[in-house]
């Protein structure tokens, strides 16, 4: 690139536009959201997020789920969910679920760059879709069609304008291999990219079954250097060291193991919370920390139990100790990062095995490792957007 190219770029950036799962109330895909936007920035591109809801996101959707929640039917004699009241009842979650900001939200809201245009299917993005200069399917698990209800056109960036460029960046399927009625679809939607990058081999390996070229790279998240993610976390209160535990899915053995390491270890128990039934298990529930908050608790934490895909992402980048579990489904992804920085032996596979969190971690290599692939990974972004 020439001086005077460098230059006019400078002055006039490239826009990027993103779709990702940045609607998800999860920590990990908000985080995620804020760092591709973060490693796109330093490759010099202004940056924005096309603010997606898939309809099960959407207020008026989740209220329909609340009102078939077990604490509300329980109350359905009082009330009878019927006709006019269920009516009004939805109104009312509704205008709840609108002006409830999660603290995931509020950071989104004050640190990444969304469309003013909210889109609620594939069909506006097609007729209003946001004018950019290159088109990038972010992270997570954006072409997981169980997660999604089926194939969903908007992530796979069938709205882009024709002769843009469709870079996937860190892209994840979650599955192992699709249903057989999948494959022709989805072979047709990634054929119109002009780069792809994923975040699991297995996802590699998926995707040269259809004859599609892919790489490996990192989750986002890893991308950031740890002193990045320092600077955002606040302190920690808690003085004596603790067990933190930060739990996606039911797992009464789960809940019974951390228990019994604490009590070994002497550790206290923090457990993030999302609801009431993550206070009744015991220890100190931090009930939906805001994201600086739930960063600090992963600085300050003895050692992490989770089965969450980027809490141990972050306890990898951030040189703690950690002990992951697999969820029920869409395992592959913890399997893969553990692979690829050599720490599969804080995998727990036995609930009676108590001896895993004393397995040594080469910090220093995982430490090395990562440097090494982080380099790679933006070097392979920087050749896909042509910098």
């Amino acid at each position: 690139m020439s001086l005077i190219e460098i230059l006019v770029k400078e002055v006039n950036p490239m826009k990027a536009s993103v779709i990702t799962l940045h609607t998800v109330d999860n920590y990990g895909s908000v985080m995620q959201t804020y760092a591709t936007q973060q490693i796109l920035k330093k490759c010099g591109y202004d940056v924005e997020f096309v603010d997606y809801w898939r309809k099960d996101n959407l207020p008026v959707n989740r209220a329909e789920k609340m009102l078939e929640s077990s604490t509300l039917q329980k109350l359905k004699p009082l009330w009878g969910i019927n006709g006019f009241t269920r009516k009004a009842m939805i109104a009312i979650l509704k205008m709840i679920l609108e002006n409830r900001k999660s603290p995931m939200w509020r950071f989104l809201e004050e640190k990444v760059q969304l469309t003013e245009v909210r889109y609620c299917s594939y069909e506006e993005l097609e007729a209003n879709p946001p004018v950019a200069d290159v088109y990038i399917t972010g992270s997570d698990q954006v072409w997981n069609s169980i997660w999604n209800q089926g194939i969903d056109r908007s992530y796979f960036l069938d709205f882009a304008p024709a002769g843009k460029p469709r870079i996937a960046f860190s892209a994840s399927i979650g599955r192992e291999q699709l249903d057989a009625e999948e494959t022709p679809e989805t072979k047709r939607l990634l054929e119109k990219y002009s780069a792809i990058s994923v975040r699991e081999q297995s996802a590699v390996v998926l995707l040269a079954s259809m004859d599609i070229k892919s790489t490996l790279v990192l989750d986002p998240t890893l991308m950031l250097e740890a002193n990045e993610w320092r600077k955002l976390a606040s302190k920690p209160k808690i003085k004596k060291q603790y067990l933190l535990i930060y739990q996606l899915n039911p797992n009464p053995q789960m809940d019974q193991y951390a228990e019994q390491l604490a009590q070994k270890k002497e550790w206290d128990v923090i457990r993030i919370g999302f609801g009431r039934s993550d206070r009744r298990k015991g220890g100190m529930c931090v009930m939906l920390p805001s994201v600086e908050e739930f960063l600090g608790l992963f600085c300050g934490a003895a050692c992490v139990l989770t089965d969450s895909f980027h809490a141990t992402a972050f306890s990898l980048n951030l040189g703690k100790d950690f002990i992951s579990v697999l969820p029920g489904r869409f395992g592959t992804r913890i399997e893969s990062i553990l692979k690829l920085t050599g720490t599969e032996n804080r995998l727990l596979t036995r609930y009676d095995d108590f001896e895993v969190v004393d397995k040594v971690i080469d910090k220093k290599r995982v430490k090395e490792m990562l440097e090494k692939k982080r380099t790679e990974d933006i070097q392979w972004l920087m050749q896909a957007l042509n910098v």
